[in-house]
């Protein structure tokens, strides 16, 4: 099992057990968890286009590098210009992407007490496992594209 893969396993524990334990802070994680399962799905989605997927390539310092180019505010940067935001596969998959970011800031740093009904937990944990899915389903253009269009800032011409 991949991090991508136990961090969405968590997610969806951590949104069902917190039905059980009836606790804000479990929602919360289940949500950051849920963002953090994408946001590592994107970052090793750019190291393996941009280095190499095979296990050697993985364990290089370049790997490291560009796994750790991408941050937050430039993911969302990012997926809000162009040629991104103009190919309707990308704009779909970034305003989700932006929208679970939004909600991870707010679960992690808005204070204490209750964020989300079940149901919207539940569907942000969902949403999470769908963007990961569409990633790992690019074509092999659109992952490349969209690895350089995240990690390289666009400059004018």
């Amino acid at each position: 099992m991949t991090m991508v893969e136990r961090l969405l396993w968590l997610a969806d524990e951590l949104s069902r057990r917190s039905r059980e334990v009836k606790s804000a802070a479990v929602e919360r994680r289940a949500v950051s968890t849920a963002y953090y399962a994408v946001f590592h799905a994107i970052t090793a989605l750019c190291a393996s286009e941009l280095v190499g997927s095979g296990a050697a390539s993985k364990k290089t310092p370049e790997f490291e590098r560009v796994y750790r180019a991408l941050d937050h505010k430039s993911l969302k940067s990012a997926f809000s210009a162009s040629p991104l935001n103009n190919n309707q596969f990308f704009k779909a998959i970034g305003d989700r992407i932006v929208e679970l970011q939004s909600e991870r800031i707010r679960s992690d740093y808005l204070p204490g007490g209750r964020l989300y009904k079940k149901s919207e937990c539940d569907r942000l944990v969902r949403s999470a496992r769908s963007i990961v899915e569409a990633l790992k389903n690019l074509s092999p253009q659109d992952r490349r594209t969209l690895a350089v269009y995240l990690i390289f800032k666009n400059r004018p011409q």
